[in-house]
């Protein structure tokens, strides 16, 4: 870590999307699994130019690999006094099928005869993720804050209420930020009391380049974090939005 700020370097695998569950209740406004089907399609597979642009041909789904690597970094974030740089080889958070590069994490905790190798109580990811024309970004922020609580509480029957689109936090490049709340069964690997029974997800999406066809090349930060019921300490809330604030184009 440099300066404070990490970032990744990976290469993006192929990645099959998965479909999203049902709608998660939030604003009012209910979000269609096809929505999040379609915006899952259209993986980024590389930036190009620097993010000068997305290739029309690079957003065909492949066959999924065992293990899928991340995108080049979408973002570098500050990470929040507790949170540490991604453990070595840490695998991609998968939403929706799209390899979100792990950039910070909250430790995780250790208690008792839970399972070894608990998952982080924190994550902040990134990626690069081509929205189809038709499609907002503030939809598309709605859909993958879903689809980020279901990953990052895979396991234990994650419940994730949706709220409205708002202004990013911070001074940087205009974007849009999503909130949502997790409710899981508190079990880890089938172990009760292992996780937190509430969480609390946030998504930075900013609109970085518009190719032929309509689609929007996004970058998206996604963040969850424990917010309590758990027999860890849970993460302060602000953790949420300081990483969102100071969330920057890398190098």
């Amino acid at each position: 870590m440099t300066s404070g700020r990490t970032t990744t370097t990976d290469r993006p695998a192929p990645a099959t999307p998965s479909r999203p569950g049902d709608p998660s209740p939030g604003s009012g406004r209910r979000l269609r699994p096809a929505l999040a089907a379609a915006v899952a399609v259209l993986v980024v597979a590389g930036a190009v130019a620097g993010l000068g642009g997305i290739r029309p041909d690079s957003t065909t789904a492949a066959p999924a690999a065992p293990a899928p690597a991340a995108e080049p970094a979408a973002f570098a974030v500050t990470p929040p006094p507790g949170w540490t740089a991604p453990t070595a080889g840490a695998p991609a958070l998968d939403v929706f099928g799209v390899p979100f590069a792990r950039l910070a994490e909250a430790p995780p905790f250790a208690a008792g005869d839970c399972p070894v190798g608990a998952a982080p109580r924190g994550v902040a990811a990134a990626a690069l993720v081509a929205v189809p024309a038709g499609t907002t970004v503030e939809q598309a922020a709605q859909a993958f804050a879903r689809g980020a609580g279901e990953s990052a509480y895979a396991g234990s029957a994650p419940q994730v209420a949706v709220g409205p689109p708002g202004p990013r936090p911070g001074s940087g490049e205009p974007g849009t930020w999503v909130e949502a709340t997790v409710r899981t069964d508190g079990t880890a690997s089938g172990a009760g009391g292992c996780r937190a029974t509430d969480g609390a997800v946030g998504v930075l999406a900013v609109p970085r380049t518009q190719a032929r066809d309509g689609s929007v090349g996004v970058a998206m930060l996604v963040v969850a974090a424990d917010a309590g019921g758990g027999p860890g300490d849970a993460v302060p809330r602000p953790a949420l939005t300081d990483l969102a604030a100071s969330a920057v184009r890398p190098g």
